[in-house]
């Protein structure tokens, strides 16, 4: 071989060891390219749309802000970029207190208020009395389909009044906080936005800074076995990718189990749909072009 056939050899050879030695490269080998993943909706399951409706409208008083699928799919309104859907399924898999589910956090301007207002319209509470949180106070209630939903009166700082019940924050209830800070930051790239929560709490977000959602960490809570697709959880997170395709190929990479490929509906591309490691069903969507 000539001497500059040689010399390029080795160049190649030095370089694709330096790849492979660098930062990037080990996280990459790691745990594979991550997809790209904004939060984008939550899904409220429900399998009596109706009922549904009377329930967050009538009782709640979330306004609709599209029902153009009804009586599949109803939008409520919100002032937060991410939806919250009413999505009519054929079952329902109901969570018990000690299996890991999403929790719906939902703010309003006087706790004491809204308690009066929401017995005097027959709303079951799951809590006898409002608790002290971090940031304020909160209690919780439940819908139709025994799913608990807290409400939360924020008094660490002065809010301003507005229109209620408004999203404040959703999150999954996990058994293991450092499993699930390494499946849905380390591995799907949320990025944490502050530790001062832990033990207890983890809030996650996106690379602009924006909030994501919550990881919350409490004693007693378990894995469960999903049942999906022959039941859907209370709740289903969507996230939104620039490119679905990627985003599939990279989970396989990643080795996140149990991904499946739903079909095209309502003009939409089929969602992607996985779990995490304790069983928690999620989706993702194409963003919008």
């Amino acid at each position: 071989m000539r001497r500059a056939a040689w010399l390029g050899l080795a160049l190649g050879l030095l370089v694709a060891c330096a790849r492979a030695l660098s930062p990037a490269a080990a996280g990459a080998q790691g745990h594979g390219e991550k997809p790209s993943l904004r939060t984008s909706a939550l899904k409220i399951n429900v399998d009596d749309m109706e009922k549904a409706l009377s329930f967050y409208t009538g009782k709640l008083g979330f306004e609709v802000a599209d029902r153009a699928e009804h009586p599949r799919r109803v939008v409520l309104k919100t002032d937060d970029r991410v939806k919250l859907i009413l999505c009519k399924v054929g079952r329902l898999q109901k969570a018990g207190p000690s299996d890991t589910q999403v929790g719906l956090t939902l703010q309003v301007n006087d706790l004491d208020e809204a308690i009066r207002r929401m017995k005097a319209a027959g709303v079951e509470f799951a809590e006898s009395e409002r608790r002290k949180e971090g940031v304020g106070y909160a209690i919780s209630v439940r819908d139709p389909f025994g799913r608990r939903i807290s409400l939360m009166h924020q008094t660490v700082v002065k809010v301003e009044p507005f229109r209620e019940p408004r999203l404040y924050n959703f999150g999954f209830l996990v058994p293991d906080m450092e499993a699930a800070r390494d499946f849905y930051s380390n591995r799907l790239g949320f990025v944490v936005r502050s530790e001062k929560y832990l033990p207890l709490d983890l809030p996650l977000g996106h690379a602009d800074k924006t909030f994501g959602f919550m990881l919350h960490y409490r004693p007693g809570v378990r894995p469960i076995k999903s049942e999906y697709p022959r039941a859907e959880p209370f709740y289903t997170v969507v996230f939104e990718a620039e490119d679905l395709r990627q985003s599939l190929a990279a989970l396989k990479g990643l080795g996140v189990e149990n991904i499946t490929r739903k079909p095209s509906e309502g003009g939409r591309a089929g969602a992607v749909v996985f779990e995490d490691p304790f069983g928690n069903v999620s989706e993702i969507v194409q963003a919008d072009k």
